[in-house]
């Protein structure tokens, strides 16, 4: 089955992680390889660290309804096909796409964070995720 949904630079979406559905924002249009980069959002928790690279407050993205971060540490390159595949089964759930401007902040916390790996800041240079 070829997927339907194609994701897409600036496009959102909620994917499940220890049960919770987490918003994620996808990096890229699909690479030469047919992969995407994505990162997870997650919300902030008093007294906890939290990666201060890129941090969301409420209503900069229509589901964010406190303060969340990037959580770079688990940011990855997946199947563009994959991620269409888990759209169609409704297994994530597209959302809106980001705002330009927080998307930027996103981008821009690539290369801020001291906790993402060296690989997906190489996939964000070769790719132009700039």
């Amino acid at each position: 089955m070829t997927p339907v949904y194609k994701p897409y630079e600036k496009a959102s979406f909620l994917a499940p992680a220890n049960e919770i559905h987490h918003l994620h924002a996808v990096m890229n249009d699909p690479c030469d390889q047919h992969q995407v980069m994505v990162v997870n959002i997650t919300s902030t928790k008093p007294d906890k660290y939290h990666d201060p690279a890129c941090v969301l407050y409420a209503g900069e993205h229509p589901f964010i309804q406190h303060e969340s971060y990037v959580l770079y540490r688990r940011a990855d390159t997946v199947r563009a096909t994959h991620v269409g595949k888990m759209v169609d089964l409704n297994y994530y759930i597209a959302r809106e796409d980001w705002d330009p401007a927080v998307f930027a902040r996103i981008v821009a916390g690539i290369r801020l964070s001291d906790d993402i790996a060296p690989r997906i800041v190489r996939y964000a240079d070769d790719n132009n995720i700039v």
